[in-house]
């Protein structure tokens, strides 16, 4: 696996992969977690005038969670998170769609991180996913983990497992959605070949050492590793990357870097246990 992994990111360098605004996503759960549970990652690429926060969100209605949240046209809104159950949502663009197709309602991230407290719960309404806009999303808990790839025109496909790794970038996965992959992607393909690649080397079980040294590679170029640092001043590079650990009993864990343009690098660990969520821990960077 490994071989036809790195074989692909030479491909992908040969054809000069080009850079796009994106994101990493990667997860393991059960037999492959050092203790049980489950291990879930972001790393988020975009342009560098999108900075990042971290968040205690309290909503008015439902529960409470910790949300990286990111600068938009619109505001900030939610790009990962992890709520008081352990649900925990990390969110992907589609930049393998044309920017054009890319429209549609919002997406969910709030609504999930509220209102529910397991992938079993999501799943058994996965209608809310139906006629959203192009996007993906990792889901996870103490017990599951799931991909959900949301197509032009709203249609969706889902992926998930009990004891096992999934990974995903920013272009469909689904052989069903494989039409959708209208755009070359090429660092998208490149980056999913790597983390397929990294997380297949290393040793079981996992831990979240581990999948913190995958998230700070570099070791791809600028544009194609996990940890972008970007080819051009405007072009995306890694921003954030968020981390966690849900064991089978006991507080999730965080570990969550922000790099936001002209800012000191930020690296935080947290606990989320009932001080945390008391708003009793250390203010958040």
């Amino acid at each position: 696996m490994i071989r036809r992994c790195l074989a692909a990111l030479l491909a992908l360098a040969l054809l000069g992969a080009a850079p796009a605004g994106a994101c990493t996503l990667w997860a393991a759960v059960g037999s492959q977690v050092a203790g049980g549970g489950t291990l879930a990652a972001k790393n988020r690429d975009w342009n560098p005038a999108s900075i990042g926060r971290l968040e205690r969100v309290r909503p008015a209605q439902g529960m409470a969670y910790l949300a990286l949240m990111a600068l938009g046209k619109k505001g900030w809104g939610v790009r990962a998170g992890v709520n008081q159950a352990g649900l925990t949502v990390l969110s992907a663009s589609a930049s393998a769609v044309p920017k054009q197709a890319r429209g549609g309602p919002p997406g969910v991230s709030r609504r999930l991180l509220a209102g529910y407290s397991s992938v079993r719960a999501v799943l058994e309404h996965k209608q809310m996913f139906d006629g959203l806009g192009p996007r993906f999303y990792l889901l996870a808990d103490a017990r599951q983990i799931a991909v959900v790839e949301i197509a032009p025109g709203g249609a969706v496909k889902i992926a998930s497992t009990r004891d096992g790794l999934l990974t995903h970038t920013n272009h469909y996965l689904s052989p069903e959605f494989a039409a959708f992959n209208q755009r070359p992607a090429l660092s998208s393909h490149a980056r999913l070949a790597r983390v397929d690649a990294l997380t297949a080397a290393l040793k079981r079980p996992l831990t979240l050492d581990m999948f913190r040294e995958i998230s700070e590679d570099r070791g791809n170029g600028p544009d194609n590793s996990l940890w972008r640092t970007g080819s051009k001043p405007k072009g995306a590079r890694t921003l954030a990357s968020f981390l966690v650990r849900l064991p089978p009993a006991g507080a999730p864990e965080v570990w969550a870097v922000l790099a936001n343009p002209g800012q000191a690098e930020q690296r935080v660990k947290l606990i989320l246990d009932e001080n945390f969520w008391r708003g009793d821990a250390p203010p958040l960077p």
